[in-house]
């Protein structure tokens, strides 16, 4: 799902995307821009070697984004996700690697979050008009409970691999079960476009989709890459905490930036399965540090959905490093996981 509630900082040197080549004296900087999966993307890379073809890297991260799309897309039509969910077959189908890699991902962040994450939610995204199908009617409880029905990743998807992640399938258990990656895959764009990074021999870059990041190696100033996890309000544009990130991935997911009005009420675009209507309680936001892109934006999610009390008692079982804004009478109140405030002390 579409998120935009981590900032870039404005440092003493300029914004993030200046400064001054501390790393090694001939280090070049390579700004690269785009639009992928509804959103945009950024891409700051630092070449010490000076060696790099920039248009060539553009091209191989443009092609690595268009293939991502090309499988994960609820909007494109021929897509791997879209022609998967049309079939109304519950044989078992071949995916492809890319998509049998998110699946995995997504399959242990479901269990692990007491089934909050749920691929299967499509039916809802688009009832309550986040999805391809935008609807501004106000769902009533029997449409809601009838796009339910659907719902339900444990009992009407399968999921197999005969060899680690190669030659894996999916099976749906019903024929009109259809799935949403939104919540995970852009973090997963993130962490292609890494290793499109790496393969050009970049070691320190900075990597944006949507507002979820991933940082490797050092800023052009031989730190961490500092970013700031915004203030959970709808005009944006102030810093709640300021983080140092290197070799992680970060993501963000809230409920005051994506939102639709429907009846005269907000309502968020993050969704819960157990009710099968947007979470409605007094967590705003949720930021979470991870080994990847894509286990950090599904982590932030389910986060999210489980609320602060839940969500924070996850956190802790799992190590999972969170960041809560809670909402309260007197503004915000913050918490974070023993895994969150070890990580702080580390930079």
């Amino acid at each position: 799902m579409v998120r935009y509630l981590t900032m870039f900082l404005m440092l003493a040197t300029g914004s993030l995307l200046t400064g001054c080549d501390l790393i090694a004296p001939k280090t070049e900087q390579y700004l690269l821009r785009g639009q992928v999966m509804g959103t945009t993307y950024m891409v700051k890379a630092l070449d010490a070697r000076g060696k790099v073809d920039k248009e060539r890297l553009y091209n191989d991260i443009k092609s690595s984004l268009d293939e991502a799309t090309n499988i994960f897309s609820n909007w494109e039509k021929e897509s791997e996700l879209s022609r998967f969910n049309a079939s109304p077959s519950t044989r078992w189908q071949d995916i492809s690697d890319p998509f049998s890699e998110v699946m995995v991902e997504a399959m242990r962040i479901h269990h692990l979050s007491d089934g909050r994450f749920d691929v299967t939610l499509a039916p809802l995204i688009d009832l309550w008009g986040f999805g391809p199908n935008d609807d501004e009617r106000l769902p009533g409880d029997l449409e809601v409970n009838e796009a339910l029905k659907q719902v339900g990743q444990d009992e009407l998807l399968e999921f197999r691999s005969q060899n680690g992640m190669q030659s894996a399938s999916l099976r749906k258990r019903k024929g009109t079960v259809t799935i949403n990656l939104s919540a995970i895959a852009k973090g997963y764009g993130a962490d292609l476009i890494a290793r499109k990074l790496e393969s050009h021999g970049i070691e320190n870059f900075l990597i944006e989709i949507g507002g979820d990041l991933l940082a490797r190696g050092m800023n052009e100033r031989g730190e961490s890459w500092r970013v700031g996890i915004e203030k959970p309000n709808i005009e944006g544009g102030s810093v709640q905490l300021v983080v140092s990130v290197k070799d992680m991935g970060m993501a963000t997911s809230g409920d005051y930036r994506n939102f639709v009005m429907k009846g005269g009420k907000r309502l968020s675009h993050i969704l819960d399965p157990r009710t099968g209507r947007p979470v409605d309680h007094n967590l705003t936001s949720v930021t979470v540090l991870a080994d990847s892109g894509m286990r950090a934006d599904g982590l932030a999610t389910a986060l999210l959905v489980l609320g602060e009390k839940e969500g924070l008692a996850v956190a802790e079982r799992e190590n999972i490093a969170a960041y809560f804004i809670t909402r309260n009478e007197d503004g915000y109140q913050t918490s974070s996981s023993g895994a969150f405030d070890r990580l702080m002390a580390q930079k």
